[in-house]
């Protein structure tokens, strides 16, 4: 998303509270008026909610994937790929093995974490079978 795209979408989401309190102030004073108000504010949140639909559609489902080949390497029971050492996980049902590098970072002791994610993937079939045979074959620690 680019500035733009994020500068149309939060306008119409700050003017929307804003105009709610002013309905709430002028609807103890002038019910009539207000009522129209609190209509227009009722319909005004539709346009709001399909433009942020069609912003954020990209990010789900599969098209919020990339597809691409990386080049893992096992150095002394780890898994790797361009320097981040990773976990595999073998999931039976669907007959894919997901890797990730995902930790808590906590800045402070005293305060909670950021769960942050620094390498996602998921090797899926035919090619899932063979990534499984190379962690076996290179006893890889912690495979699951």
């Amino acid at each position: 998303m680019g500035y733009r795209d994020i500068r149309r979408g939060l306008i119409p989401l700050l003017l929307w509270p804003l105009l709610v309190i002013a309905s709430l102030i002028i609807g103890v004073k002038v019910t009539p008026f207000a009522l129209i108000v609190m209509m227009l504010l009722f319909l005004a949140i539709i346009p709001i909610a399909i433009y942020l639909g069609k912003l954020t559609a990209p990010f789900r489902g599969t098209a919020s994937f990339d597809r691409k080949e990386v080049m893992f390497t096992v150095n002394e029971g780890k898994l790797y790929t361009d320097g981040i050492e990773l976990d595999a996980e073998w999931d039976e049902a669907d007959h894919t093995v997901t890797v990730d590098s995902v930790y808590l970072y906590k800045p402070f002791r005293h305060r909670p974490g950021a769960v942050v994610t620094r390498f996602a993937g998921v090797v899926e079939e035919p090619s899932a079978t063979d990534f499984v045979r190379f962690l076996k074959e290179n006893g890889v620690e912690g495979y699951k």
